[in-house]
């Protein structure tokens, strides 16, 4: 019988995603959990996974297509089932798309019917492009799923009238995309936001202009905790690095501090039931926050191998976490420099982590040469006053003094 595998919803502002590459053929078999494409949203690419198992029968995009949000991907069913029979086991529910690379097998004008101009149903992207060009899209006659007019229906219609469309990466200016000329003495350059950078300023400029962020700073003595880690290491070759051990840190703390781990609104706070910590990972287009899922509950290794997985994936763009941050991390120390972060919308706080420096000071009755790690934490004070941010960041620090969690 059919399976359609639909195009998933990532973020609930997300209508539709370029299809970047398949995974898969017509003709393949595909367990649940196989990685079937990479799509890419506005925010990052991410791995569309099989839900359903049986044979690829139809790709309904092309990579470069924009594939609607909750709509067919691709149609599975049984070994020598044709399109065809696949469509109408499905009720007619999912429609073939025309394909460079295979045959078309249905009309979406045979399950929709004729539209009016009224109720033409449309990709965000092909409505830019008609906008753009001024063009009537409800003249137009879609070939996408269930009759939608998609962005390569307005580029023929373009073309037929030799119009060339202004842009067909709407998102950013087409320049983005293309090498800038190189500047002289006298010239200044312009370098417009690319998809990711974009978000990251809307995002960040709405979170300063909407929570009313305040800083708390402490320090952490991490001598004895880097003996032990040494220790550790030594015995058993693992790779554990200070930053895990303070992403453990935290998630513990935060059990005992509920309020920080909470959605915030205009109208309330949500406490989450658990724990996602996330973690800043600086990539090529700015920045990805990958979630460790119930992160108090996983030993220190199985945190250490996820933010290794995890960073590993972001840098290549795609976003491997199946869960959403409930409180960030952003560590900076490896540069040397202080950090006071910026809260990540809807969380309630972020912890920044800065440099760790070798101090003289009085320790067990006499002057040591000790590692000291300076922590800070930006709080939305609309669900912490600066007490309880007080009391977490000075629990975080005795939590990492005296962490030994090693196994």
């Amino acid at each position: 019988m059919a399976k359609p595998i639909v195009m998933p919803q990532v973020g609930q502002d997300l209508t539709e995603g370029e299809l970047i590459e398949w995974h898969v053929q017509v003709g393949d078999i595909v367990k649940k959990g196989d990685i079937l494409a990479v799509v890419e949203s506005e925010k990052a690419s991410f791995e569309v996974e099989a839900y359903e198992e049986g044979t690829v029968l139809k790709r309904f995009y092309e990579p470069g297509d924009m594939a609607i949000v909750l709509e067919p991907l691709l149609m599975l069913g049984e070994k020598g089932e044709t399109v065809e029979e696949a469509s109408n086991a499905a009720q007619g529910n999912e429609v073939s798309r025309p394909n460079k690379s295979e045959e078309s097998v249905q009309s979406a004008d045979n399950a929709t019917g004729d539209r009016p101009a009224s109720t033409t149903r449309s990709s965000p992207l092909a409505r830019r492009i008609a906008a753009l060009n001024k063009l009537d899209i409800s003249s137009l006659k879609g070939t996408g799923p269930k009759g939608a007019i998609v962005k390569r229906d307005v580029e023929a219609a373009l073309k037929s009238a030799e119009i060339s469309p202004a842009s067909t990466k709407v998102a950013i200016p087409p320049s983005a995309s293309q090498p800038l000329p190189a500047p002289t003495s006298d010239e200044d350059v312009e370098q417009p936001f690319n998809k990711m950078r974009q978000v990251i300023a809307n995002r960040l400029l709405e979170s300063k202009q909407t929570i009313p962020h305040f800083y708390l700073m402490a320090e952490a003595d991490i001598t004895d905790l880097q003996i032990r880690r040494k220790a550790h290491l030594d015995i058993t070759g693992g790779k554990i690095s200070l930053n895990d051990v303070i992403v453990h840190a935290t998630a513990l703390t935060l059990l005992e501090y509920p309020d920080l781990n909470s959605f915030v609104s205009n109208t309330g706070v949500l406490k989450k039931a658990q724990v996602n910590i996330g973690v800043a990972v600086s990539v090529e287009n700015g920045l990805m926050v990958p979630a460790i899922e119930n992160t108090p509950h996983k030993s220190l290794e199985e945190i250490s191998s996820l933010i290794r997985d995890y960073a590993a994936a972001a840098r290549r763009g795609i976003d491997k976490s199946p869960a959403k941050s409930t409180f960030s991390i952003s560590n900076l120390g490896m540069y040397g420099v202080e950090v006071l972060p910026i809260i990540n919308l809807p969380e309630a706080g972020i912890l920044g982590v800065g440099p760790t420096r070798r101090s003289v000071m009085e320790h067990r009755g006499g002057f040591q040469a000790r590692d000291i790690m300076s922590l800070s934490l930006a709080a939305d004070h609309r669900a912490v006053d600066g007490a309880y941010g007080a009391q977490f960041l000075k629990s975080l620090v005795e939590t990492i003094e005296a962490y030994n969690e090693f196994v």
